[in-house]
């Protein structure tokens, strides 16, 4: 860990810090503690310039070590998440080759996007350890030019907008153009309260911009534009520049990704909220113990309002707070951490944890409230996606025939509490004959193996710009005819984020005694790796689409991040022992 040159060290510290890494260029000292938890910062003189320098003393009694068995029981389930997280990459790995490789039949044109895909990524480590040592806009400067390719590509392709993607599109019209939303209007999607606000999200711009459907696609751009520097802050602050860059611009040039934030899905919006959870979470985490009521409060604050945004977007997001109470729980330490310490931040992150859970279960009158429309419940919403991910006919996907019956319910109805009473039932029969059915068939492996590679496929990018497509637009044809080439660079490249990912924590996780601040690198590993495993199996249960994956690519472009750091410090730094 890089730390300044004091001429007097404490006598009561312990050798934890073996090593010390000098690099080979003159760069500015980043004083973080190895848990993630910020060290007490005071003023020393340094003897050799007379310049006050910031240096770090522990805001606790660092000589007290850590219970030893303590330590070791975090280590193990620690272990256990990332090899659950390896296990997971590989079946997806394998699973997301086999869910497009009738489009890769061509084996030169796989040659050739693996070649075009490594060259990508080293040319992405290399500007990652160049433009580090440059400027931060220069970096800017190359996320934008990724952003005018598409701005590009959407003023020359025209796009007529199906689905969902027409939903949000026309409700986002309707409620920016002075038309009331009524039960008659808004039809079925007094299910999916989310779709409305999705809806109520896109209407701002439209208000002020225009309602022109390239409004969504420009606000889209631009929130993935924002998204490569939400993932370089947070890289940088748990880990270092180049990770951030690097991580940065992988995500950046996701071929499946690049073509579907062109259109105005819900995924770019989601990802934006959910990189701000990420970053007010990171900022909470590094509370110390001398941190006044009004840091923790603000905190509070900001993981309560990005949590709402989020939930109103993915209801999904639900997993995540999981995945930040076993973080907090687990989280390893090299001395002793106050009890009451870790008492005040439990009940901080177990108050936000309250408000969130109140929230979901009054989401459905809130938004009724809000939008003066009585929706559904949010239980007949999720009973919906459960009988739906259970479709054995359908491999956990989009079934008409489920969809159809929750249509009828609706028009059947008189009352929402008649909606909610009818609904309820039929998709709890139905949920009941999907689970009997498979397991009558002995299906159980076989339609979890094929749900996942739906749930893992790279084609939706594509096949979401081909079905928004307008049947007039004259790039229609060619780019029918370029299915084979797109979906095999996509599956491609998305094959390298997870091949690599599983290299880097297979490797950290087997010498993390090598490994430059193993103990906070573990923790962070961990961290990531918990994300993958809650959104993976989080998502199986329910109805799945190959977009609904999307959330993946930030854990793993951060641990290529990480991979990237740990390669850019053997070659740029020299180990000496102290």
């Amino acid at each position: 860990m890089n730390r300044p040159e004091i001429t007097k060290h404490p006598t009561k510290t312990k050798a934890r810090h073996q090593f010390h890494r000098f690099k080979i260029f003159s760069t500015a000292n980043h004083l973080t503690s190895t848990m993630d938890l910020p060290l007490k910062k005071s003023t020393v003189k340094d003897a050799s310039n007379n310049k006050k320098k910031k240096a770090a003393t522990a805001d606790f009694d660092t000589s007290i070590r850590s219970s030893a068995g303590l330590q070791s029981l975090k280590l193990a389930f620690q272990s256990a998440s990332i090899l659950i997280s390896i296990g997971l990459l590989i079946f997806m790995s394998l699973a997301a080759w086999g869910a497009t490789k009738n489009a890769m039949h061509n084996y030169w044109q796989v040659i050739t996007f693996t070649m075009v895909t490594l060259l990508i990524f080293g040319l992405c480590y290399a500007f990652s350890n160049l433009i580090g040592q440059k400027s931060f806009m220069f970096f800017v400067g190359i996320l934008l030019v990724i952003a005018l390719i598409k701005i590009f590509f959407i003023s020359i392709y025209a796009i007529h907008p199906t689905s969902d993607f027409f939903n949000y599109h026309y409700f986002a019209f309707a409620r920016s153009s002075g038309i009331a939303w009524t039960k008659k209007l808004v039809g079925v999607n007094m299910y999916f309260p989310h779709v409305m606000n999705i809806a109520m999200f896109y209407s701002i711009p439209y208000s002020l911009i225009g309602t022109n459907y390239v409004t969504s696609q420009i606000v889209n751009i631009a929130l993935t534009f924002f998204d490569g520097i939400l993932i370089y802050k947070i890289c940088l602050r748990i880990f270092n520049q180049q990770a951030g860059m690097f991580a940065a611009l992988i995500f950046s040039l996701i071929p499946a990704y690049f073509m579907y934030s062109t259109l105005n899905g819900a995924e770019p919006m989601f990802i934006t909220a959910f990189l701000g959870m990420l970053l007010a979470f990171q900022t909470f985490i590094r509370r110390d113990n001398s941190s006044s009521s009004t840091k923790w409060v603000a905190s509070f604050r900001d993981l309560a309002i990005l949590s709402v945004i989020t939930y109103m977007i993915r209801p999904t997001i639900g997993i995540w707070i999981i995945v930040g109470f076993l973080y907090i729980l687990l989280i390893r330490w090299p001395y002793k951490v106050p009890v009451k310490f870790q008492m005040k931040r439990l009940l901080y992150f177990g108050g936000f944890t309250l408000f969130f859970v109140l929230f979901s279960i009054f989401s459905s009158a809130i938004f009724s409230q809000a939008y003066k429309i009585n929706f559904a419940s949010d239980s007949v919403n999720n009973r919906y996606s459960l009988a739906t991910g259970t479709s054995l006919a359908t491999d956990g996907q989009y079934n008409q025939k489920i969809y159809n019956k929750l249509d009828k319910d609706f028009k059947d109805s008189s009352s929402t509490a008649e909606i909610n009473q009818k609904a309820t039932k039929d998709m709890n029969a139905q949920v009941k004959a999907n689970i009997s059915e498979i397991t009558r068939e002995k299906a159980w492996p076989k339609f979890i193996s094929n749900k996942y590679a739906a749930f893992s496929n790279e084609n939706y990018g594509y096949n979401w710009i081909l079905y928004n497509t307008w049947n007039k637009n004259k790039l229609k044809k060619p780019f029918v005819e370029s299915q084979s080439a797109l979906v095999s660079f996509s599956t491609i490249f998305y094959e390298f984020m997870i091949i690599l990912s599983i290299l880097t924590m297979s490797l950290i996780l087997l010498f993390r005694h090598r490994v430059n601040e193993s103990m906070s690198t573990l923790n962070r590993v961990f961290y990531l790796s918990l994300l993958l495993d809650g959104f993976i199996l989080g998502s199986m249960i329910f109805e799945v689409q190959g977009r609904y994956h999307v959330i993946l690519y930030i854990p793993l472009v951060m641990i290529l991040g990480l991979g990237a750091k740990i390669l850019g410090e053997r070659r740029n730094h020299l180990t000496v022992r102290l």
